[in-house]
C-alpha cells in the first residue's frame, strides 16, 4: 500500500508539472501541437507491454479454461452493472450521454437526445473505431509476443518482470506528464470542474455500488459464495492486490477469478472506452477500466469524450483504488 499511495503521489506530481509548463506556455501551442500523437504513442507503447506481461504470464494462460469462463462472466456482469448505475444517475441528475447538464425541457425524450451541435460527429467519435482496432492489435500482438519469445529472449523470469514493471511506471509517468502538458494548453480543465460541481462526486460512488451489486449477483449463480463474489467485484480492476488478500484468506478458487477477472475488466475497459462512449454515453465510458481510469485510460477519455470527462475519470480511479484495500480484506474476511 504504501509503494501504491508513493507512485499514486508520482503520478499526480507529473501530471500537475505537466500542467504548469502547458500553462506557461499557451502562447506558443501551435508549434507544440504533437503533443497529441505523443500521448496515443505512449498509450499504445503501454497496452503492448501490458499485453506482452500477461502473455508470458503462466498463471493467466493456464487459468484459460473454466476458471478464466467465470472470470469472463463476472467481468461482463459487473461492467454492465457499472454502466447501468452510471445511466439511471445520469438521467436522474438530467446530463445527456455527451457529460452536458440539459436545461428544462417538457420532452422527456431529450435525455437521450445528442447534444451536439448540428448533429455533427464529433473527431473523437470519427476516430474511435480506429483506436478501438489499434488498441486490440496492440493488446494481441503483445499477447503473443509474450507467450512465444520472452522465455527464450529473457531466461531470469523475475528480471522481466522487474525491468517491464519500471518501464510501465515510466510509460504511465511520461503519459501524465503529456496529458498535464494538453491540458495546460487549453485551460479549460479547472472551468469543467467547475460547471461540473457537485456532479462530479456522485458518479464514482455509484459506479462503485453499481460494481458491487453485479458482483453480488454473480454469486447467486456462480460455484462461489456471495462474499467470495463481493470481493472479487470490489477488486475494481486491481490485479496485483485483490486476487493475492483474496487467496490469502484460503479461497484459492476466488482468487484465482479475481486475478483474471481483474486483468479482463482493465484490459476490456481500455478496449470498450471508445465503443461506450460512442454508443451510450461519456460518463459511462469511465466506470469500464476500474482503477485504470485515473492513469493509464485518461488521454484515451480525453482524446474520445474530452476534457471535461477526465474529472470524472481520475476521481474514479482513485475512489476505487483507496477503497480496494479496505473493502476486498473486510469482505473476505466475514
Amino acid at each position: 500500500m504504501d509503494i501504491f499511495m508513493a507512485l499514486l503521489f508520482l503520478y499526480w506530481g507529473m501530471m500537475i508539472l505537466g500542467y504548469i509548463i502547458g500553462a506557461k506556455c499557451r502562447n506558443i501551442k501551435e508549434k507544440l501541437s504533437r503533443v497529441g500523437t505523443l500521448l496515443f504513442i505512449a498509450i499504445f507503447s503501454l497496452v503492448f507491454i501490458m499485453g506482452v506481461r500477461m502473455g508470458s504470464n503462466e498463471e493467466v494462460v493456464s487459468n484459460l479454461g473454466s476458471i478464466g469462463v467465470d472470470a469472463f462472466f463476472m467481468t461482463v456482469v459487473i461492467l454492465a452493472g457499472s454502466v447501468i448505475a452510471v445511466i439511471i444517475t445520469r438521467k436522474l441528475l438530467r446530463i445527456d450521454r455527451y457529460g452536458e447538464i440539459l436545461q428544462a425541457q417538457p420532452d422527456p425524450e431529450a435525455l437521450d437526445k445528442p447534444h451536439d451541435p448540428g448533429d455533427e460527429k464529433t473527431d473523437q467519435e470519427d476516430n474511435s473505431k480506429m483506436i478501438t482496432i489499434a488498441i486490440l492489435g496492440a493488446v494481441v500482438s503483445g499477447l503473443l509476443c509474450g507467450h512465444f519469445f520472452v522465455e527464450k529472449i529473457f531466461p531470469d523470469y523475475g528480471y522481466f518482470e522487474t525491468l517491464t514493471g519500471n518501464a510501465m511506471v515510466v510509460g504511465i509517468c511520461l503519459l501524465l506528464f503529456f496529458v498535464g502538458v494538453d491540458f495546460g494548453l487549453s485551460g479549460t480543465i479547472i472551468n469543467s470542474l467547475r460547471k461540473a460541481g457537485f456532479r462530479v462526486l456522485v458518479f464514482p460512488i455509484v459506479i462503485v455500488i453499481g460494481s458491487l451489486v453485479a458482483a453480488f449477483l454473480c454469486g447467486l449463480v456462480m460455484p462461489i459464495s456471495q462474499k467470495e463474489a463481493l470481493a472479487i467485484g470490489a477488486g475494481f480492476g486491481w490485479y496485483t492486490m485483490a486476487p493475492i488478500v483474496i487467496t490469502e484468506q484460503g479461497y484459492a478458487i476466488a482468487g484465482a477469478i479475481s486475478f483474471m477477472h481483474n486483468i479482463m475488466r482493465e484490459l476490456a475497459g481500455i478496449v470498450l472506452i471508445p465503443f461506450v462512449a460512442k454508443k451510450i454515453g461519456y460518463i459511462e465510458a469511465t466506470s469500464l477500466p476500474g482503477v485504470a481510469a485515473m492513469d493509464m485510460c485518461i488521454p484515451l477519455i480525453e482524446r474520445i469524450c474530452g476534457e471535461k470527462i477526465v474529472i470524472y475519470s481520475f476521481l474514479v480511479g482513485m475512489l476505487q483504488s483507496a477503497l480496494v484495500p479496505v473493502l476486498v480484506p473486510l469482505i473476505i474476511s466475514l
